[in-house]
């Protein structure tokens, strides 16, 4: 598949001597020839990760790429406790915590001279990052619901009234959701006139709702939920909604709300004292080849612009432009005390 990458020039074996890897960037030298270790999310995300993302890296670039799943809190603790000498070149974050990560000094600044395909994507997604780092993939929380649902809401207002007059039973996250803060709380309480200062109007929504709410722990929970008619509708991201369509669940349908649904991107960042090579994978992943490939397999947006898509998969996307973002640092500093009032008034 055609791409752009970073520019770089293959030096010779010298004698007696491991063959180099190659040199990234104006100058700047790989420091050794050992694989790198980049982080994915697991399931598809992982599987596409492998297939798409390293096997492009070590394609172009000669060199090896570990693959490490987990979450953006255990690879955080596991940079923290190494910082000289980081176990991992590459993670993918979410947006609050990957604010976290810079301010504690783990990930470096993103800059065109380390990634040429950065200049491509819009600054605002860069700018939301403080740079950070850069998106790779958006999901927006929208509804999902069974095609037995013949007027589904058009709203989280109206999936709110409708809940709590009996019209369909509604799949909700619970508060052990790693989501539930932005694509629940925050997200309900914006959309019912709220603030993320003022989440009365969420948390009164959800215990009015409670009697016709299925509450879920697991991505994959919402699935099970609408098949088996525990649940007509469910929050639930669109990428993986038409993943299910396509593995053959044809009686899913999706509706991006009127106010837009809550996006949740994953966030790519270099890690400090990481290996250069690290940034050639980077520019990797922000190449339209390659994220063109990713948009197929997961159906989720990618951040890069001059990916191509056929006009039927684009027409399912969610653009990032019709979604709400959450204001990341104020509901990370907020969410301890909303899982707070959750356990106190929701599960009492």
């Amino acid at each position: 598949m055609a791409q752009l990458h970073v520019g770089r020039r293959n030096l010779g074996a010298l004698a007696g001597a491991a063959s180099l890897l190659p040199m990234l960037g104006a100058g700047r030298i790989a420091r050794a020839a050992e694989p790198i270790t980049v982080t994915s999310f697991g399931g598809i995300f992982e599987t596409t990760i492998r297939e798409v993302i390293v096997a492009d890296y070590e394609k172009h670039s000669g060199n090896k790429a570990r693959v490490l799943t987990g979450s953006p809190e255990q690879w955080m603790a596991q940079i923290e406790a190494n910082r000289a000498h980081p176990p991992i070149d590459v993670i993918l974050n979410q947006v609050d915590t990957c604010l976290v990560a810079g301010r504690m000094g783990l990930v470096e600044k993103f800059t065109v001279e380390k990634l040429p395909n950065l200049a491509d994507i819009p600054q605002q997604l860069s700018d939301m990052l403080q740079g950070w780092g850069m998106v790779f993939t958006f999901g927006s929380w929208g509804f999902a619901y069974h095609e037995r649902l013949k007027e589904p809401p058009r709203s989280f207002v109206e999936l709110v009234d409708g809940t709590i007059k009996g019209k369909w039973r509604v799949a909700l996250p619970n508060a052990g959701y790693t989501g539930t803060p932005q694509v629940l709380i925050w997200s309900l309480a914006e959309a019912l006139g709220g603030s993320v200062t003022n989440v009365d109007p969420a948390f009164d929504a959800i215990k009015k709702m409670k009697p016709n709410v299925a509450f879920f722990a697991s991505i994959t929970d919402p699935l099970t939920l609408l098949e088996s008619g525990e649940a007509d509708i469910s929050l639930y991201p669109d990428g993986r909604t038409w993943a299910a369509f396509d593995g053959g669940a044809k009686w899913l349908r999706y509706i991006n709300p009127k106010e837009g649904g809550v996006n949740l991107p994953a966030i790519v960042q270099k890690v400090k004292n990481g290996s250069d090579l690290a940034w050639d994978y980077i520019n990797t992943m922000l190449a339209p080849g390659p994220q063109s490939e990713v948009v197929k397999r997961l159906n989720y947006e990618t951040s890069n612009p001059k990916a191509v898509l056929p006009p039927e998969l684009r027409a399912r996307i969610t653009p990032w432009q019709q979604c709400r973002f959450a204001p990341a640092e104020a509901v990370a500093a907020a969410k301890a005390g909303w899982i707070e009032r959750w356990n106190k008034e929701i599960n009492a």
